[in-house]
Parts: C-alpha cells; structure tokens; sequence
C-alpha cells in the first residue's frame, strides 16, 4: 500500500512531493516531512485517502518557509 500511496503523490502536478515520506501501518497512512505551501497539505492528504484501503490519514508535514540565499563576501 506504501507504493500505491507514493504513486499517487507522484502523479500531482503540485511540487513538494519529494520531500514527503510515507508509512503505512494497517491501513493507516501517516505523512511527514516537508512542505513548501498550505495548499500541498490538503492536497497530499486527500492523495493519499483515494488509494484504495486506505482507512486514515495522520498529518505530520511541516510547512517550510521558502528559502532564501545570503551572500556574505
């Protein structure tokens, strides 16, 4: 089932999806790791609520603020 939940993350157009780990235990699913806008949250949760056995979705992402460079000369 984890490889079936990271197909359909793989399949979003929205960016971000490789900074999301999955686990799976008796069909619930639990989501971590990073974020980079609200919006990828609700959309990775209701990803991984349409495969198929899924019974629950924990959200444990984090949103992370866009990253910006110093340059220090």
């Amino acid at each position: 089932m984890r490889q079936d939940v990271l197909a359909e993350l793989a399949k979003q157009k929205w960016t971000g999806k490789d900074m999301i780990d999955v686990t799976v235990n008796a069909g619930a699913v639990q989501l971590s790791g990073a974020i980079f806008d609200e919006r990828e949250r609700q959309a990775a949760i209701v990803a991984a609520e349409n495969v198929a056995g899924v019974k629950a979705v924990r959200d444990n992402l984090f949103c992370a603020g866009p990253l910006s460079v110093v340059l220090v000369s």
